[in-house]
Order: C-alpha cells, then sequence, then structure tokens
C-alpha cells in the first residue's frame, strides 16, 4: 500500500536499512565529539584526562569511515578525476563507469576477505583492546562487513549505471550531490 509520498512500506524499510549506517557514523561522531569535549575540559582543568579517549577514538574513527563507505560508494559521493571525459560519448562514459565501478568492487573483495581472516585470528587469540579490554574481533568483523557492501555498492552502481541509467545519477551529474561543476 503506498505511503504519503507514493512509497510502498518495502522502498521506506530498505531506504532505512540502507541509511542505518549513515546514522550510526553520525552518532558516533556525534559521542566522540562528546568525549573529546569531555576529555580536553577534565585535562586542562584538574589534570585528568579520560584514560580510554586514545583506545576510543580509534574504534570510533573506524566505525565512522567503515559504515559510511558503502553509501558512499553506491552514491558515487567520493572524489573522482576524469580527465577523459570531454573526450567520450554518452555511451564510452557509460561502459567506463561499468568497467571502474566493477574494477573497484572486484578489488575490495580480497581487503575484505583479508580483514575477515585477521578477525577470525583476533577472535582466536583472544586480542583485547588496551584500556578497556574490548575483544578486537568485533570492530575487524565489523570493518570485513561494511568493506563486502562497499564491493558489493560498487559492483551494484557500476552495473545499474551501464543497464538501467536513468536509475542512478552518474558522478557527473548535476543532480548528483556531489557534482562539482567544471571550472572553465
Amino acid at each position: 500500500m503506498p505511503g504519503a509520498a507514493g512509497e510502498t512500506s518495502g522502498r521506506r524499510v530498505l531506504r532505512f536499512l540502507g541509511n542505518a549506517p549513515s546514522r550510526l557514523a553520525g552518532v558516533v561522531l556525534f559521542a566522540l565529539m562528546v568525549m573529546t569535549f569531555f576529555d580536553v575540559v577534565l585535562r586542562s582543568t584538574i589534570n585528568n584526562p579520560i584514560e580510554s579517549a586514545t583506545e576510543l577514538t580509534r574504534l570510533a574513527l573506524a566505525i565512522i569511515v567503515f559504515s559510511s563507505l558503502p553509501a558512499v560508494s553506491f552514491k558515487g559521493e567520493h572524489i573522482i578525476v576524469d580527465l577523459m571525459e570531454g573526450f567520450m560519448g554518452p555511451w564510452l562514459r557509460r561502459a567506463l563507469d561499468l568497467i571502474v565501478n566493477v574494477a573497484c568492487g572486484v578489488a575490495l573483495f580480497w581487503p575484505a576477505i583479508r580483514v575477515w581472516q585477521l578477525a577470525a585470528r583476533a577472535k582466536e587469540y583472544g586480542d583485547m583492546t588496551e584500556y578497556l579490554h574490548i575483544p578486537q574481533f568485533y570492530i575487524s568483523y565489523f570493518i570485513a562487513v561494511m568493506t563486502f557492501a562497499a564491493a558489493i555498492a560498487f559492483i551494484a552502481r557500476g552495473l545499474a549505471m551501464f543497464f538501467r541509467p536513468g536509475l542512478i545519477h552518474p558522478y557527473r551529474s548535476p543532480d548528483n550531490p556531489a557534482y562539482t561543476p567544471p571550472e572553465d
């Protein structure tokens, strides 16, 4: 049954799930900001900083970067340098987008598999963080899963841009929020 905007509940659920990693990154970034504020205040006023702030910052940055990676990859919001764009027709651009996106997606599978293996080894060895004694395999598995998701997002983007060009805006489209018009 369509909603107010003509969108089915299934699409709303998919959109919510697709945005969940970005929302997680936002929440973790806010928590990192609050922790840094209190760390600075405690360090400056009573010379007693938060002892595990460095460890928490590392974990937070890993969560922020890797939870954002699939969405950035699928939406095409990463940095792109396209020097040959002016010399190509629309069909050749679509083919190049397909090749580049699929190649990037395939290339990401190797680090994802390797991080998964390292997470399994950290779990087996019982590796823990220094101050808080958090098992390290949790964050490693999270990084591996998000890297797999980014690989799939790249491949899906490339295939969608090639076979259904109107479905996803290309990188160079003014409809893409990350688009920067060329300077003359």
